[in-house]
């Protein structure tokens, strides 16, 4: 029983697996991180658009460049900087080396903050939109925009000019 009490460090370790990097030296500078803390945090709130925060994610990372690192490493590594609150902790509660490029990680990351059910609801938003009473034209379309907008796989064929 008292092998059982031990504390372990089996078990350990984040989500993301070991990836390869040919730099030897690597390691997040400081202005990396405080970049992406300060522009794009996802907090994982009812009202937080997961779509947004990968766009701005990619957005300030592709001028990111460290030699010999990948870009998918280096997007892998930040990526825990960008979340918190309750985001942070479902990142803590994925499984042990379960992520193995970005591409898993947004899909992860968008198959929890943007789930089927989300995307039908606001496809049904978009299908069903009307002009509020008291609402002029402009705001009625601003308000349409920003609903295709926070559904950018809506599949609905839309045609119109800004």
């Amino acid at each position: 029983m008292e092998e059982l009490c031990q504390p372990s460090i089996d078990g350990r370790g984040g989500p993301i697996a070991p990836i390869p990097i040919q730099a030897t030296d690597f390691g997040l500078r400081h202005h990396m991180i405080q970049q992406v803390q300060n522009t794009c945090q996802f907090h994982g709130l009812p009202g937080d658009d997961a779509n947004r925060h990968i766009d701005k994610f990619l957005e300030i990372t592709q001028h990111m460049k460290q030699n010999g690192v990948s870009d998918d490493a280096l997007r892998l590594s930040l990526f825990p900087y960008s979340l918190t609150h309750h985001a942070i902790a479902w990142y803590d509660r994925l499984p042990r080396n379960s992520i193995h490029s970005f591409d898993d990680m947004m899909r992860k990351f968008l198959s929890k903050y943007f789930p089927p059910s989300m995307v039908t609801k606001l496809r049904n938003e978009i299908m069903k939109f009307e002009q509020k009473p008291h609402e002029s034209l402009f705001e009625a379309w601003e308000r349409y925009k920003l609903s295709i907008d926070r559904c950018p796989n809506h599949n609905i064929c839309l045609v119109y000019t800004n």
